[in-house]
């Protein structure tokens, strides 16, 4: 019997190729889809879950309130200590942990190093975070301050090899031993490292340090006992760090989940890889729309089908056949069309996951086909979509009234009501996402491309370059044809962490270190008193800020030049007031600045060149044949500031790539399914049509008719997706700082574009139908 039902599907298929062939493609692009993200969430969702401790494992976070807002920074002063809590009840270890770049040189034989990610810890560290050894275990690896721990992947990397342990590794003109090889760490982390050393020697003169200055990279990390009160264990901190710390007025400490870690772009960090929580609900949103649309287009091309098959369903019903053989027969058919999509979506999800991979930059470790467990997965989801899809084709094929299908043909399938439904699905679906795609785009755009305050372009970013006769490079890099201005400052304006904080203001203010030709590179404006000068008597008690700060301050325009920023010994003399510029996402709001001169040294070991833009490919080629020229340049390291600067919307990029695509995809679904849709309604009324065009209608006559139902549909979807649009996109904007407006003629490009694709889709079936002779379509009557 089930041969049978097998062959009939079968016999289905070839006879209904368009139908059959639609159906698979639409279930083939809303599983492979749904499986791409779903996969991709999975991911994201998975960030930090690895930590055998999670549940108890807390960043320390430092929350400042201001008229500006509320500003959260994760980094902190070495002041921040084990010393420092451990006198508060509740904390069952605690780490500082230093992400850095150190320059290991791992063979003797090579005078130079090799930047390697590393983590600068406490012992504590593999107290409570998990990382599993290959060789050397957990409670004996830091015996020693020489310790040194390395991955898996850089082991083999640097020795070809694993098999490292007691292995000298020199630092400087210090030196390390491997204690210790750990299996890499999953891509799923928040905190990433080749390297993990202890900090009690790499950063020993740290130890002792002011509140007031915040190390761009360290960030404390403690585990709390089981039960203890978050909230106490905040309350003791922020007390404690407000009475150690002179400059945290109108601070507290707040402790904040490792599990959201990863979703905290609100919080200022060295964590590269953050995923905003909105995409991740908009993206499984858009899946779910995107395999609604490919089931709901499989009801409804399967039950426009049942027209043709009523009287097939009809003669099996005469010849015996019960309710219950006749939905097997159903359902059968439905798996096997669900197989072949389920084929054909694995081998899109197997080709276009590497596409993925390299579009956000990550190694995700996904492949369905070499993962039992996610193909396992597939196959059983596959299968409940099998059984949803036959569902309501089954459904109708039972309650079939036997006698009106010989006397009409049809039976009782009362499938209109249903499929209009679904129509208007679809187009509601078409024209929110149309919606979201470009008003995403738009702001993405605006934040590009609106102006930055600063030039980002053809400013060239040399790094490493050795303190000692740092002006003598900076000389013969300017004696370069095509080179503009040289700079160097302690801070770039994609990355600003430094903060300094007064007794006399309940606000921070961003910090920068800055030689006098900085303003000059960067092309930033002064508005009010002058710039730096070489030759001024006592520079380190004079600065400049921004227009925020003044206003901060409650200084008028042209009323900041020589007032006092502080009081007392520790004032400065504000010289001078510089236009605002973005140095931070545009998602944030621009904050006080205060430029301290330093002019003794290179910041940072870094210079900023700004190039002509005419030839600023060969200028920037010779200038890094210079730069490679310098002497004990222990690493190359260079970069162009705009490609930084970018960096700062790349997750809105990728994300928005993403979406794009994913847009087109379920807009090809809908079309599919209208397309669908269109043929059932033109079917079912081709005897009309046949009536029609036998009393004289005309070709526009019949089309008007058709596309009517159309229309009505396409006012239904417009209503309810105007609110859903509106208050998403609204809700979405209202997470930038600086926005664009909700744009209205948006909704109606997408009703514009919506009406066109249903136009074309009812005019493909209608034109076809007009063209059929009104006797072929007649003659039964």
């Amino acid at each position: 019997m089930l041969r049978n039902y097998i062959k009939v599907a079968f016999r289905n298929l070839r006879r209904n190729k368009l139908y059959a062939g639609l159906n698979i493609l639409g279930l083939s692009i809303g599983l492979g889809s749904f499986f791409i993200i779903y996969l991709f969430l999975q991911n994201e969702l998975a960030y930090d879950q690895f930590h055998e401790k999670k549940d108890r494992i807390y960043r320390v976070v430092t929350i400042a309130e201001s008229d500006f807002g509320v500003e959260k920074q994760a980094s902190m002063s070495h002041a921040f200590s084990q010393k420092f809590v451990e006198g508060i009840p509740g904390i069952e270890a605690f780490s500082k942990v230093d992400r850095n770049s150190a320059v290991f040189n791992f063979h003797e034989a090579t005078e130079t190093g090799s930047p390697t990610e590393t983590l600068i810890v406490d012992r504590d560290f593999l107290n409570f975070f998990t990382i599993h050894f290959m060789y050397g275990n957990a409670k004996s690896v830091f015996d020693s301050p020489n310790s040194l721990l390395i991955s898996e992947s850089m082991a083999l990397k640097q020795y070809g090899t694993t098999d490292v342990l007691g292995k000298t590794v020199g630092y400087y003109e210090d030196s390390y031993i491997i204690n210790g090889v750990f299996h890499d760490l999953p891509n799923s982390s928040s905190i990433k490292a080749d390297v993990i050393v202890l900090n009690e020697k790499m950063n020993a003169r740290h130890e002792v340090g002011a509140w007031s200055v915040r190390m761009n990279n360290l960030q404390a990390y403690m585990l709390l006992n089981e039960n203890t009160e978050v909230a106490d264990v905040e309350n003791k901190l922020t007390e404690l760090y407000l009475e150690k710390n002179k400059y945290g007025a109108g601070s507290k400490l707040s402790l904040q989940p490792i599990s959201e870690v990863h979703y905290s772009l609100d919080v200022r960090d060295e964590v590269k890889e953050k995923t905003d929580r909105q995409y991740v609900s908009i993206f499984a949103l858009v899946a779910i729309f995107i395999l609604a649309s490919s089931i709901f287009n499989y009801i409804s091309l399967s039950v426009s089908q049942s027209i043709e098959r009523a009287k097939e369903i009809g003669v099996r019903k005469v010849a015996g056949a019960s309710s219950r053989e006749l939905r097997k027969q159903f359902i059968i058919e439905s798996l096997l069309h669900v197989l072949i999509s389920f084929v054909l979506s694995m081998i899109l999800v197997e080709l276009l996951i590497p596409q993925l991979e390299a579009l956000v930059e990550r190694n995700l470790g996904i492949s369905v086909l070499v993962q039992p467990i996610l193909l396992l997965k597939g196959i059983m989801f596959a299968s409940l979509i099998a059984l949803v899809c036959s569902f309501y084709p089954t459904y109708l094929s039972t309650k079939l009234k036997v006698v009106q299908v010989f006397k009409n043909g049809k039976g009782i399938f009362s499938s209109q009501r249903l499929i209009g439904a679904i129509g208007i699905f679809q187009i509601l679906v078409f024209v929110v996402l149309i919606c979201v795609s470009v008003t995403a785009n738009r702001q993405m755009r605006f934040m590009r491309n609106e102006n930055l305050g600063f030039d980002k372009d053809y400013q060239l970013v040399l790094e490493n370059i050795p303190y000692r006769d740092w002006k003598a490079y900076k000389n013969e890099i300017l004696k370069i044809s095509g080179v503009r201005a040289i700079s160097s400052g302690s801070q770039l304006p994609y990355d600003v962490t430094a903060a300094m904080s007064f007794k006399e203001y309940d606000f921070n203010l961003s910090f920068f270190e800055i030689d006098e030709n900085y303003f000059q590179t960067l092309g930033i404006p002064l508005l009010e008193g002058r710039n730096f000068l070489p030759e001024d008597a006592d520079s380190t008690k004079l600065v400049v800020i921004n227009t925020t700060a003044a206003n901060k301050l409650g200084y008028k325009e042209g009323s900041v030049v020589d007032k006092k920023l502080g009081t007392g010994s520790s004032a400065y003399k504000i010289i001078g007031v510089v236009s605002d510029f973005h140095f931070a996402s545009k998602k944030e709001l621009i904050e006080p600045i205060v430029f301290k001169h330093h002019p003794s040294q290179g910041f940072n070991g870094q210079f900023i060149v700004r190039l002509e833009g005419a030839n600023w490919a060969s200028t920037s080629k010779r200038v890094l044949d210079a730069y490679n020229k310098i002497p004990n340049l222990y690493a190359s390291s260079y970069f162009f500031l705009e490609d930084r600067v970018d960096a700062q919307y790349k997750q809105e990029n990728v994300m928005i790539t993403m979406l794009n695509t994913f847009t087109v995809i379920a807009a090809l679904v809908a079309f599919i399914g209208l397309f669908g849709i269109a043929g059932y309604s033109v079917k079912r009324r081709l005897k009309e049509m046949g009536i029609r065009k036998v009393l004289g209608a005309g070709f526009m006559s019949i089309q008007k008719t058709l596309n009517v139902s159309s229309v009505w549909k396409l006012l239904i979807a417009v209503v309810i997706a105007v609110p859903v649009v509106v208050y998403w996109m609204d809700n979405w904007l209202s997470s930038f700082a600086y926005r664009i407006e909700m744009p209205v003629f948006l909704i109606f490009g997408a009703i514009a574009v919506a009406s066109i694709v249903i136009f074309i889709t009812v005019s493909i079936h209608s034109i076809k139908a007009y063209l059929i002779n009104p006797v072929e379509i007649l003659k039964d009557e």
